[in-house]
């Protein structure tokens, strides 16, 4: 009867601290959410972050940019095509509000974000232009401390559609970045995985 006991004081403190470190229980599992909510509501997949070409064999579609300092966020919008390569003179049509869908090159990640920010964007998606190799979708670098809007990298695929897209009418996007899980609470969901297990087996 003690180890009983015992394990159900330790789920119980496992549930707690990811009561108190996660934001939501889907946050535990998934770290960013890409879904187009108008005018087709579709559901893109997340990257695991292994460099892949384009169209994955997975089928995964966007990639956040280095967890350790990617942006994060959660916001629903209306994606605007931005002209050129995200550089501070091709925002002179943006409209604050808009999540920002820039091709990648010319400028480092962080510095499409900076500038996508500083002219009222609430989110950024930035589109690969190189459909195969290591450039078809990965996790790209850089410091984003200075940024405060969810953003990541979409596959080249995946950015020809939206334009297409766009030339028939608005497009809204739903765009989610959470932080990574720490260790405690990583520790936390483990053991809480493990006595459900160990349930199961035992009832079955």
């Amino acid at each position: 009867m003690k180890p009983r006991i015992n394990r159900s004081l330790l789920a119980g403190g496992a549930i707690l601290l990811c009561s108190v470190f996660a934001p939501s229980a889907e946050a535990v599992t998934t770290f960013a959410i890409l879904e187009q909510t108008s005018p087709t509501v579709t559901v893109y997949v997340e990257s695991d972050g292994v460099a892949v070409e384009d169209p994955a064999p997975s089928g995964m579609d966007f990639a956040r940019f280095d967890p350790n300092t990617s942006p994060i966020g959660d916001v629903t919008a209306t994606i605007q095509l931005v002209p050129g390569f995200g550089d501070v003179g091709d925002f002179g049509g943006f409209i604050a509000g808009n999540i920002a869908l820039i091709d990648r090159g010319a400028l480092a990640f962080v510095a499409k974000v900076e500038n996508a920010q500083a002219n009222g964007a609430v989110g950024v998606l930035i589109a690969n232009t190189n459909p195969s190799g290591a450039g078809g979708l990965f996790q790209g670098g850089g410091d984003f401390s200075n940024t405060n809007i969810p953003a990541v990298m979409i596959r080249f695929g995946l950015g020809e559609d939206l334009r297409t897209q766009l030339l028939t009418g608005p497009v809204e996007m739903h765009l989610r970045v959470v932080p990574e899980p720490s260790s405690l609470m990583l520790l936390a969901i483990t053991g809480v995985g493990f006595f459900s297990r160990r349930r199961r087996q035992k009832n079955s």
